[in-house]
């Protein structure tokens, strides 16, 4: 009896040093992976630090994930991306990603969020007055001007409407309605009325963020949430390698 109950203890503490193996095994493969995903969004993405991209790996075993050949779900975070006149955090998430290079990606959802400085400065850059303030309102933007209009001596508080739409690859600041001394007026009757034009505020030229992307990424959307601004971009099936590709040109 107590010769088998030796046995039955020696045969539980080996299963138990397996599985401590097993899960120490696993957390290495996970963090190599997740470097690997750092490395090659790094390169992606032109960053010259591949320790300034968040990478984890979700799901279940790491190890049997690699075998299967495939990674359930990988999450990505860039804080701070740089987008020329602005800064955002770069998000994305990749289902079912192959272990081949090679294979296409089925499934990624990628986005930069802007918050709301950075909302205020992109938008001082188009618009040709002082900008006091953007407040997000979904689905639009209420961006406060202080300007000059030509039917008043001193510098009039305006409050424009706007709504952020893409154009290619830029995204545009469309006004809707316009807000002078408590009045609402649309873009047309605030042109007859003060002799301004809207399009004359903000430059329709827009922002473009191709120049920060690789080329296979295109933007797909931009939505104004209750604290950010969402540039939703469109992968459609690359495999990383694609991912890799050069960036993308603003001029023109």
């Amino acid at each position: 009896m107590a010769r088998r109950l030796v046995r039955v203890g020696l045969g539980l503490a080996g299963i138990g040093a397996l599985l401590g193996a097993t899960v120490v095994a696993d957390v290495v493969v996970r963090g190599e992976m997740e470097r690997v995903a750092r490395e090659e969004i790094a390169v992606a993405l032109a960053l010259p630090d591949p320790d300034a991209v968040d990478a984890e790996i979700e799901g279940g075993s790491a190890i049997l994930q690699l075998l299967l050949g495939s990674v359930d779900h990988v999450v990505i975070t860039v804080d701070d991306l740089d987008l020329g006149v602005a800064t955002g955090t770069f998000h994305a998430e990749i289902y079912d990603l192959p272990t081949n290079p090679l294979t296409p990606i089925p499934r990624v959802y990628s986005y930069i969020s802007l918050d709301h400085d950075s909302v205020v400065r992109l938008t001082g850059e188009f618009v040709d007055a002082p900008v006091r303030d953007v407040t997000l309102r979904p689905p639009a933007l209420r961006v406060e001007v202080s300007t000059t209009l030509p039917t008043r001596m001193a510098p009039t508080d305006v409050t424009v409407v706007v709504e952020p739409v893409t154009r290619g690859s830029r995204i545009v600041l469309v006004p809707q309605t316009v807000e002078v001394g408590g009045a609402e007026l649309s873009p047309s009757e605030f042109e007859e009325r003060y002799g301004v034009a809207t399009s004359a505020l903000f430059d329709q030229t827009g922002f473009c963020v191709a120049d920060s992307v690789p080329t296979t990424m295109e933007i797909a959307d931009v939505r104004v949430s209750n604290g950010a601004v969402l540039l939703v971009f469109a992968i459609d099936q690359r495999s990383v390698l694609q991912l890799q590709s050069p960036h993308g040109s603003c001029v023109g």
